[in-house]
């Protein structure tokens, strides 16, 4: 299998893996088809939208490593891990807690980073709004002294 970079094309891999139509997909999770094609494979997914994958296809819980990082295999085949059962040792616990907050520090470092993201873009887009206000500003102002400027041109031909 190529590398799979993103977590949209790893999406992609696991619906064709289980014979599931993206059309289904979309529907399911309310997502568009764009997101999943050219340009819009590449980019980003949104953590409420990994959230609602999840929710709707929860057998991507057990695979949380390969989906978010990419890293490890999706094995289909492997079983279920159960809740309700117990883990063989304290060291799985302790293996299985370790992933959780690793997968749950890579979400909010996901979150952080749209956060400052659309911080950002409010910024720019302030700056751009008081820039566009001083050009305005001066090309009144630069209005204003042509007009001078072809007045005080004017009296000079009318006083010849």
């Amino acid at each position: 299998m190529d590398k799979i970079t993103t977590i949209k094309e790893r999406i992609l891999f696991y619906l064709e893996e289980k014979n599931i139509r993206k059309e289904s997909f979309y529907r399911e999770t309310g997502m568009s088809a764009s997101n999943f094609k050219g340009s819009g494979l590449k980019s980003d997914l949104g953590i409420d939208k990994v959230v609602k994958v999840l929710t709707v296809y929860p057998e991507l819980n057990n695979h949380l490593h390969w989906l978010i990082k990419g890293e490890g295999v999706l094995d289909l085949n492997a079983p279920e891990e159960h809740t309700t059962e117990k883990k063989d040792s304290q060291s799985g616990n302790l293996l299985y807690q370790g992933f959780n907050e690793e997968i749950g520090d890579l979400l909010a470092n996901i979150f952080a980073q749209y956060n400052t993201q659309d911080k950002s873009l409010l910024f720019i887009q302030n700056q751009i709004s008081k820039m566009e206000k001083k050009m305005e500003a001066a090309i009144v102002k630069q209005n204003k002294n042509i007009e001078r400027l072809l007045s005080l041109t004017q009296d000079k031909v009318d006083l010849k």
